[in-house]
């Protein structure tokens, strides 16, 4: 029996106002696959971060009412080297970050060792993003007006590739619960998640040349409708991992990710 490619079957589920994460959801050998994408090779896989040895961590998403909040927003800020993230201090002082999300891991001592910044927010303000190549503080001003259907991902990264396909997993998997989500982009300028995104076949939607402090920045986006995010296999595997599920993966189930 012949089966449908992955983005046939998108194709053909959304008109029976299904989804492939429904379905692979309850399918075990892609469980089992989406499940190694976490705990493969986790032991033997080298730390870009100085004092992480692949010990525990836990994942939480986080937003203005978590009191780390502008700690770790500062922290993205600085480093992340996207000269469109920047928003003017105090943070305290902004009061439009409502729709702004951090996933931070954690492990011993409260140490970070990955994390993501996304935001909720409108398709409109994703393509004037993607045109115009406004800063972040613009971006979210503009998200507050509509209903939100879109989610904007600037920074996603972690010690491991363990680490970063757990933090992965939690924002698209809130995207994937969310039907009223119509459009994800990444919109990023770091090379390591440039090229994992590469290695799983996206394809850079528009390539925007910045300039910073004497030098280029090389900013690219990556635009999905809902169903092509769901067609591509790689973000389909870490979009039907659960907070639960993640939680219990890495052994975290008290205290594991949550939304």
């Amino acid at each position: 029996m012949n089966i449908p490619s992955l983005a046939k079957q998108a194709e053909i589920v959304e008109l029976y106002d299904n989804e492939l994460t429904c379905i692979y959801a309850c399918d075990k050998q892609f469980i089992q696959e989406s499940s190694h994408l976490i705990k493969s090779d986790s032991e033997q896989q080298k730390s870009i971060h100085p004092y992480y040895r692949n010990d525990e961590y836990h994942i939480q998403t986080i937003d203005i009412r978590d009191d780390r909040f502008y700690l770790v927003l500062k922290m993205i800020l600085r480093y992340e080297g996207n000269p469109t993230l920047q928003l003017n201090p105090p943070l305290e002082e902004f009061d439009s970050l409502n729709d702004l999300k951090i996933s931070v891991a954690t492990a011993f001592n409260g140490q970070i060792i990955g994390h993501s910044l996304f935001l909720t927010t409108t398709e409109n303000v994703v393509k004037e993003i993607q045109e115009t190549n406004k800063d972040l503080r613009t971006i979210i001003s503009s998200s507050n007006r509509n209903e939100h259907d879109a989610m904007l991902v600037f920074s996603s990264s972690g010690a491991t590739k363990q680490v970063e396909n757990s933090i992965m997993s939690t924002y698209l998997n809130q995207f994937s619960q969310q039907k009223n989500m119509r459009y994800f982009c990444f919109y990023t300028c770091d090379g390591n998640l440039v090229r994992k995104l590469s290695s799983a076949k996206l394809k850079t939607y528009r390539l925007t040349k910045v300039e910073c402090q004497d030098r280029v920045v090389n900013i690219r986006s990556y635009f999905l409708k809902r169903s092509e995010l769901m067609a591509n296999r790689f973000l389909l595997k870490l979009a039907i991992i659960t907070p639960q599920q993640l939680g219990n993966l890495l052994g975290t189930n008290k205290n594991g990710a949550s939304s």
